[in-house]
């Protein structure tokens, strides 16, 4: 069942890249290029640290340099980066599919784009959940993290391995752990703030789009015959006609 999924969406992925041939680069929702992201010298500062793995967060660290060091990554942990990049980061989508695109050993023109579409809420889909960066249920042992971030291998828990600012300083001392030295900082520390500045950001587009948007609240897209169609739109994003979030939507 699972490998029949995967070639599902495979085969999905190559039919919106006929379709949309410039996603890889372009939002398939085309008004959500007007959305706002980190600019400047911040973006640079949150990509580099994201594209290195060294964000502070170690889940997410752990997965970046694997990246880059074979190639890989399993997918839940994937989703985890991206979600983490666009969603609390806030840089533009297409910076971290480039990337994948340049360090996947399995990089996928059509796969890649359509997942990093979706990610950055722009695709035909729009991911319906945000990964935690500290939660880190994809590591629940911690096995994974201390592998590919072995500066916080001597944490003695698997908690403090994904939060090992919550650490006591005498943990720390123990551990041989300095951090803002042997481990960075952490590139944000208002993950909730962060949030909820993406949401705005989104919505702020959105309601500079009403020609995209349903009386329901669902994004209109062209398409390449000349027509137009609704795509799934999550619903903390659906907004009335005054620019409203809408608070009860059906479907």
């Amino acid at each position: 069942k699972t490998f029949s999924r995967r070639l599902f969406w495979r085969d999905l992925a190559y039919f919106q890249l006929r379709c949309f041939p410039d996603m890889r680069s372009t939002p398939i929702r085309k008004h959500y290029q007007q959305t706002k992201w980190v600019t400047g010298e911040e973006e640079k500062r949150r990509f580099q640290a994201w594209k290195w793995g060294r964000t502070g967060f170690p889940i997410v660290d752990a997965g970046m340099r694997e990246l880059y060091a074979t190639g890989w990554m399993m997918q839940p942990i994937r989703m985890v980066v991206a979600s983490f990049l666009v969603e609390y980061l806030r840089v533009n989508w297409t910076k971290g599919c480039e990337w994948f695109h340049y360090t996947l050993v399995d990089a996928d023109s059509a796969i890649n784009a359509m997942m990093w579409n979706n990610a950055g809420k722009s695709g035909i889909d729009q991911w319906n959940f945000v990964l935690s960066p500290i939660a880190a249920s994809q590591d629940p042992s911690g096995d994974y993290t201390r592998k590919w971030v072995p500066e916080l291998a001597e944490l003695p828990s698997a908690s403090l391995v994904h939060r090992p600012w919550e650490a006591p300083a005498e943990v720390l001392e123990q551990a041989n752990i300095v951090l803002g030295e042997t481990y960075p900082d952490r590139v944000i520390t208002d993950l909730k703030g962060e949030r909820a500045k993406s949401i705005e950001s989104t919505l702020e587009m959105r309601r500079k789009s009403q020609h995209a948007n349903t009386d329901r609240g669902y994004d209109v897209i062209g398409l390449p015959n000349g027509k137009s169609t609704v795509v799934f739109t999550k619903k903390k994003y659906r907004i009335d006609a005054k620019g409203d979030v809408l608070t009860e939507t059906k479907g």
